[in-house]
């Protein structure tokens, strides 16, 4: 053969092969029109791998520029049930990825990510309806709403890449961990004043020394019908009311401070265990039980609630129970009185009541004269620290003015507490 002759079919053939391998084999470029749709979304630009090192049949699924929708459907060439992107078609938010080969450029990024590009690569070389991106190759998929995983959790409409090659960001769905409903509609803040109305500005409770009986010492006579004790003794009672709704359980925490008496109790729950302070405060709250030695002569302070609220306590409580040694005497029954502070909570039904009793089985209480047990000292009453207490006695309160005394033809300084409503919540 002549030499310029077989130098021009060898130049001619490679200009041919290289002519196809920009193209992509086969008619596989049959989707150029549609895939210009597509915008900057579909372009191939950095997108999907082209389908010349993916789609390695040289038929594989290439719709030209990066998942652009071929106008034709999709067809990159005539042949072979191929073109499924399988499992790989999946463009998940997060990279998008495609098959074997279509991998979704940067992350299912619109614009590259639509690509079915060669992920449709397979023996038929045949993208056919598989290989078409539809409108998911499309604008609409390969674009914004399909390969993009930006979004998260938008299923592309079109990242199906044939019948298999479906990209619909598996996964991308981030629907928040379910519309929770914050703390699950909590019954918001309870105004105190609305269930315990009579706790909230401040209760008032003392032991009154009477001036009709003067049994001596740093003693004062409770009973102010008799100058003689009843054989059961005497109870001093104060009802306040409970308002809030009707038949709804609720828990007051109080808050108390005073100067009380001695006195133990049995079968409850003391709040604190420790020995008495002679000189600092006390936490003598207790809840349920009975007074032990019922007909021991020291007083006792109780709180009883009415209806039941199905506590443990019984809805007994106590606020001066000084000592869980039990024994006659001793530290349940000295002779003196001591500084009590303390927060406290128990439960009460709306529309029901609170009853605050003072008993005294021998009708005599011991003053406010401090913790020396010698009945013949002098007395030195003792004041309380308010601090951290709200709101403080003011007025014409007795405690407002300290020590609180009762007058008459002799001073008395009885014992007494202040308590108040810190808050008021639901069980």
């Amino acid at each position: 053969m002549n030499r310029f002759a077989f130098i021009g079919v060898v130049s001619s053939v490679f200009l041919i092969s290289a002519n196809c391998s920009q193209q992509g084999p086969g008619s596989g470029q049959q989707g150029g029109s549609g895939g210009s749709s597509t915008g900057a979304g579909g372009a191939s630009g950095s997108g999907g791998t082209k389908n010349d090192s993916g789609g390695a049949s040289g038929s594989g699924g290439t719709t030209s520029s990066g998942g652009t929708t071929t106008s034709s459907g999709g067809t990159t060439t005539s042949g072979g049930s191929g073109g499924s992107a399988g499992s790989g078609g999946t463009t998940t938010a997060s990279g998008g990825t495609k098959a074997s080969g279509g991998t979704v450029s940067s992350g299912g990024a619109a614009g590259s990510g639509g690509v079915a590009g060669s992920g449709g690569s397979n023996a038929g070389g045949t993208t056919s309806k598989g290989g078409t991106t539809g409108a998911g190759g499309a604008a609409t998929g390969g674009a914004a709403t399909g390969g993009t995983s930006a979004t998260g959790g938008t299923k592309s409409t079109g990242g199906t890449t044939g019948s298999g090659g479906t990209t619909t960001a598996t996964g991308g769905t981030t629907t928040s961990a379910g519309g929770t409903t914050g703390a699950g509609g909590s019954s918001g803040t309870i105004n105190a004043a609305d269930v315990v109305p009579d706790l909230v500005p401040g209760f008032y409770w003392e032991d009154t020394c009477q001036e009709n009986f003067d049994p001596g010492g740093h003693n004062c006579w409770t009973d102010a019908q008799s100058t003689t004790c009843p054989s059961a003794g005497i109870s001093v009672d104060k009802t306040l009311n409970v308002t809030g709704t009707s038949g709804t359980k609720y828990t007051v925490n109080i808050e108390v401070a005073g100067v009380i008496g001695t006195r133990c109790y049995q079968g409850g729950k003391p709040a604190s265990t420790a020995a008495i302070s002679d000189s600092g405060y006390n936490n003598w709250w207790y809840a349920g039980g009975t007074p032990y030695n019922s007909t021991g002569w020291w007083n006792t302070y109780e709180l009883h609630v009415s209806p039941s609220t199905g506590d443990a306590s019984g809805d007994v409580y106590y606020f001066n129970s000084s000592s869980q040694t039990l024994a006659s005497g001793g530290d349940c029954e000295r002779e003196a009185s001591y500084l009590v502070k303390y927060n406290a909570s128990f439960k009460v039904v709306g529309g029901g009541t609170m009853l605050f009793r003072i008993h005294d089985n021998n009708c005599k209480a011991q003053q406010n004269c401090g913790s020396n047990t010698d009945s013949t000292s002098t007395c030195a009453p003792r004041t309380v620290d308010f601090s951290g207490v709200s709101p403080v006695p003011s007025g014409t309160v007795p405690a407002a003015k300290q020590p609180p005394s009762n007058t008459g033809t002799k001073t008395y300084y009885p014992q007494w507490m202040w308590i108040t409503a810190a808050s008021v919540t639901s069980p």
